[in-house]
């Protein structure tokens, strides 16, 4: 009995770590591959116990499936162990001190409540508001009246703004002013509505900056996956007529300092012709939703394609850039950060990329986790250094 138990154990803790190195079938087993690679060590705890476990049934001489278990928790222990050792050398470099403290600390992220934000509505379209959540800054500090503009993913179809919350309290606690936006899914093609919504919250929290408290020339934009797309368009696309904010006030602009891009789909033509995971997601049928077709067929969808890609707008007068993607992406290949980095290079931006070798898209889902314990310190710094004075 004590064998057959811990052999189902085994077989089945092997099953659910071996998505940590295996591209998924499917979307939702993609989902759980997010959260078997962020906390993979829970995984290998319980691969020790059944270790132990055979240990026990050694001992009391109970048959010899024990063999069996042993080697899928030998297997499963060595995998969980993965993300850990790969981003070993990348902390080093970052000069993060890696903490199972907090790792083991954060089973289940923070709660945030409704208290600790406000919403305001900053834009009425077609009778749809479209609103942000406010965090204020805990403290006061060397960041105070800097502000950060988060914006969701989503696939520019879907998601919802305040969908990573801990993050921003995370923010006002280091002393950003955080507003999380909404802006247009639909209809689609999206791209120059969802645009202007992020440049009109710009617009709109320079306007009501005295109210806020935040300094109207100290704003960046911090995006993940399509929102990062969206961040890096908006502000790379400053005063580009075709991509008009259409809430514009002579006396505000919607320049930023900075924009941090977390996986964010860059090179949109390349993007389509090379997709990532398709039994995850149709990441062709998303970007011809979104910019209105497929590319291969007309010269003018082709067109749209590059002007909605942010390279495109690079320049020498583009903002700092900060860039992270996973090296197990499996929505946005990590080829769109390199295409970025490279064209930010060629044009002596200042900017900083941190590639996380483990990670799937969507990691910093886990505050707690090893990627997030590199990415916070250096965007702290980054956010800091971009946005003062």
């Amino acid at each position: 009995m004590l064998n057959k138990g811990l052999l189902i154990l085994s077989v089945s803790v092997f099953l659910a770590a071996i998505w940590i190195i295996v591209p998924a079938p499917a979307y939702n087993i993609w989902l759980f591959s997010v959260a078997a690679s962020e906390w993979s060590l829970w995984l290998g705890l319980v691969a020790v116990f059944i270790i132990a476990g055979v240990g026990v049934s050694i001992f009391k001489h109970a048959g010899k499936l024990w063999i069996l278990s042993l080697i899928f928790a030998v297997a499963t222990l060595l995998i969980s162990l993965y993300p850990f050792f790969s981003v070993k050398q990348l902390a080093r470099e970052q000069n993060v001190a890696l903490s199972f403290g907090e790792y083991f600390s954060g089973l289940t992220n923070d709660a945030i409540s409704s208290q600790d934000f406000t919403t305001r509505t900053f834009a009425n379209v077609g009778g749809q508001d479209l609103q942000l959540d406010v965090y204020a800054p805990q403290v006061k500090n060397e960041n105070n009246g800097a502000s950060v503009v988060v914006i969701h993913g989503g696939s520019w179809n879907a998601g919802n703004r305040n969908d990573f919350p801990q993050w921003n309290q995370w923010l006002a606690n280091n002393g950003f002013t955080v507003f999380d936006i909404d802006y247009r899914l639909a209809p689609q093609p999206n791209y120059l509505m969802a645009t202007a919504d992020v440049k009109c919250a710009i617009i709109w929290i320079k306007k009501h900056a005295t109210e806020f408290a935040v300094a109207p020339n100290r704003i960046a934009l911090f995006g993940r996956s399509a929102g990062a797309h969206l961040a890096l368009l908006a502000a790379y696309s400053n005063d580009d007529a075709r991509f008009s904010a259409r809430c514009a006030e002579d006396e505000f602009d919607e320049k930023v300092r900075a924009v941090v891009s977390f996986y964010a789909p860059v090179e949109l033509f390349w993007a389509y012709n090379n997709p990532a995971n398709e039994l995850v997601i149709n990441g062709k049928q998303k970007l011809g939703d979104f910019l209105g077709g497929n590319p291969n067929e007309s010269n003018k969808i082709r067109e749209v394609y590059d002007l909605a890609t942010p390279t495109t707008h690079v320049s020498a007068d583009t903002p700092p850039t900060f860039l992270v993607h996973g090296g197990k992406d499996q929505l946005v290949r990590e080829e769109n950060m390199q295409f970025l980095n490279q064209k930010l290079t060629e044009n002596a931006v200042a900017h900083q990329t941190i590639f996380i070798s483990y990670a799937q898209h969507g990691f910093d889902y886990n505050f707690h986790g090893f990627g997030s314990q590199i990415v916070k310190p250096a965007l702290i710094e980054f956010l800091h250094n971009s946005t003062k004075h």
